[in-house]
């Protein structure tokens, strides 16, 4: 019987204060989804620390971790043949401590959204906020272009075509990218739609969300299964 591909998708803090005030660590359905539907077992990887509260914007985080602290979380990023940095409207340094720490151990990491942002962050790069809206359209299936740049890359390989619709929901896009990531793709505008690491096994940040496209749209589907592939490697 075939080893099951474990896939680790890193928490994401959540605070509703509309709900009791209570802190939350939250996984996003559609992406455990996803994975499932692809053949992974998913586990939730949370940061074990002592901290109630993190950081509420998305955003470089330089809180520290302890020893202590590093060494409980890899634990479990260890027990896991892939990892994915999830969306959402907050980044911390847990999350960049993961992307780092994947790179270095070439340990299979999709980054999504916010998780894309944290990958460029983690290896020295920069995001900036953008001043138009136009690029966060919760509500609509499909907001604009994206364009290949690059068909030499993995990407590629996964997607299969040069220019394709992708969703958009985010407020954040790749500026200063690190020398260790290749952009890959751009968005209609110009703006670095994806980027990933050609010296790794599996290293791919990408700024729209496939999870959300996996049931009406193949080639985004192809990304969770060409990820789980890298995994079983």
């Amino acid at each position: 019987m075939e080893k099951p591909v474990v896939i680790g998708i890193v928490t994401k803090h959540f605070n509703k204060d509309t709900f009791y005030g209570w802190s939350w660590m939250r996984i996003s359905n559609n992406l455990r989804y996803a994975l499932t539907k692809n053949g992974a077992l998913c586990m939730g990887i949370l940061p074990q620390s002592k901290n109630l509260y993190f950081q509420e914007v998305d955003e470089h985080d330089d809180t520290p971790m302890s020893k202590e602290e590093q060494d409980n979380f890899v634990k479990f990023i260890d027990m896991c043949d892939g990892i994915v940095l999830q969306g959402g409207i907050n980044s911390c340094y847990y999350e960049e401590f993961t992307a780092k720490y994947c790179y270095e151990k070439d340990i299979p990491l999709l980054g999504i959204c916010a998780g894309y942002n944290t990958m460029i962050r983690a290896l020295g790069g920069t995001t900036v906020k953008l001043i138009n809206d136009e690029h966060d359209r919760p509500f609509s299936q499909y907001v604009h272009s994206a364009t290949v740049t690059d068909e030499n890359s993995l990407y590629y390989s996964i997607v299969k075509e040069k220019t394709f619709m992708v969703n958009s929901i985010h407020q954040y896009i790749g500026d200063k990218i690190p020398p260790q990531l290749s952009v890959v793709s751009l968005s209609c505008d110009g703006q670095v739609e994806v980027v990933e690491a050609k010296d790794k096994k599996f290293y791919l940040g990408i700024k729209h969300h496939p999870e959300l496209l996996c049931d009406i749209d193949e080639k985004q589907n192809r990304i969770f299964e060409a990820f789980i592939k890298a995994c079983k490697k």
